[in-house]
């Protein structure tokens, strides 16, 4: 499989030597996306920054449905040999919050983002080390598609394995400030509400607004009752 791979590779790449390289075509990815995301989780080795966004990347596009589907390496059983270091927890949580349908494989050969079966991103060398490349067109993709499907039929259910929801690690404050956001209280409702300070609230609110990765108030509101976190 991998060989077919390299070959299909050729006019329809582009290089991605730098990590903001690799940042720009995930972002390019996500405005390409119609239909389906298939994504092979990076692994702890992966530079933290492309961890992060491809995981933002999932939440964006759960928004938009756009359908999407998740493998990463659990690294259960075996020697820590590459392809067997697991993907971040956090990374995991947050995929299958935003409604992902996410499977594990106890070792992934490389990571990949494939959008629509027309699209890529994969690592400019599956063994590691830095660098990835963009590939355009059916043709080239094909083989990473064909990839992935074999990971997912091989693949186990998350299910009963994902450590326990960040809306378990909310405090009694917090709980109350995302129930009050969601209502679409005011500071000085929320204030009025709590007993506490506008400034202690908006403190409060802050942090669960980074959290969700909302940008306003109504939409933290509306992201903690998607995740279920109220």
């Amino acid at each position: 499989m991998m060989v077919s791979i390299q070959a299909a590779r050729g006019a329809h790449q582009r290089p991605l030597p730098t990590a903001r390289d690799v940042l720009a075509s995930l972002a390019l990815l996500g405005r390409l996306a119609t239909r389906e995301l298939c994504l092979v989780l990076p692994r702890q080795s992966c530079d933290r920054q492309i961890g992060q966004y491809v995981t933002s990347l999932v939440e964006k596009l759960a928004g938009q449905g756009v359908r999407l589907r998740v493998i990463a390496a659990s690294g259960s059983g075996g020697d820590p040999a590459p392809g067997g270091d697991p993907a971040p927890e956090e990374s995991v949580r947050r995929v299958v919050l935003a409604g992902a349908r996410v499977r594990t494989v106890p070792r992934v050969p490389l990571w990949m983002c494939v959008v629509d079966g027309q699209n890529a991103l994969v690592p400019a060398d599956p063994a590691g080390g830095a660098g990835a490349v963009l590939l355009r067109g059916a043709a080239p993709v094909a083989g990473y598609v064909a990839l992935f499907e074999q990971l997912w039929s091989q693949s186990a259910s998350l299910a009963g394995s994902l450590p326990p929801s960040p809306a378990q690690a909310l405090d009694e404050r917090e709980q109350e400030a995302l129930l009050l956001l969601a209502e679409g209280l005011t500071d000085d409702g929320i204030s009025r509400r709590t007993g506490l300070s506008i400034r202690t609230n908006r403190r409060t609110i802050a942090k669960l607004m980074d959290r969700l990765g909302a940008r306003s108030r109504f939409q933290a509101g509306v992201e903690a009752a998607r995740r279920q976190w109220i």
